[in-house]
């Protein structure tokens, strides 16, 4: 059974910036509206896994950001 999305006027106040965010970026937010069911563990994912992998390190961001281009594209997702 697939996991319900939850719409953009049911989200918590928290996590509408990132729905906003996502539809900018990608011109959807499934991510965001099924994760709404789990907030902390999207705020953990965006905040302290994501952005520490992709915007902090030893690897320069532009080489990231080529890596995970070609990763999404191979892979078929939008992020």
């Amino acid at each position: 059974m697939p996991i319900s999305r939850i719409p953009f006027d049911q989200l918590p106040e928290a996590m509408k910036p990132a729905w906003t965010d996502s539809m900018d970026r990608a011109g959807e937010a499934e991510f965001i509206e099924v994760g709404a069911h789990a907030p902390e563990l999207i705020t953990w994912y965006r905040k302290e896994f994501y952005e520490r992998l992709f915007y902090g390190g030893r690897v320069d961001v532009r080489f990231k950001e080529l890596l995970r281009l070609r990763l999404s594209k191979a892979h078929g997702c939008w992020y």
